[in-house]
């Protein structure tokens, strides 16, 4: 049990880590637009690529670090 909420934890933390390096634009330069046009920009970013990515990463740096710790115990 402790190992899954250690690996839960370091997975979240890593995983948060690594998604504020994914820079994401302002939305507030799109208020110059009118709504039709800020549907038709919104839809051009994908976000759910940084989400996956820096989870997954999270997700494994946060397996080795538990690894390592088990490890050594």
């Amino acid at each position: 049990m402790q190992t899954f909420v250690a690996l839960l934890l370091f997975t979240v933390c890593y995983g948060l880590l690594f998604l504020s390096m994914f820079p994401v634009k302002r939305f507030k330069k799109f208020n110059k637009f009118t709504h039709s046009a800020k549907k038709a920009l919104y839809r051009q970013y994908d976000l759910t690529w940084p989400y996956f990515l820096s989870f997954l990463g999270g997700y494994l740096l946060a397996s080795v670090m538990v690894y390592m710790i088990q490890d050594s115990i």
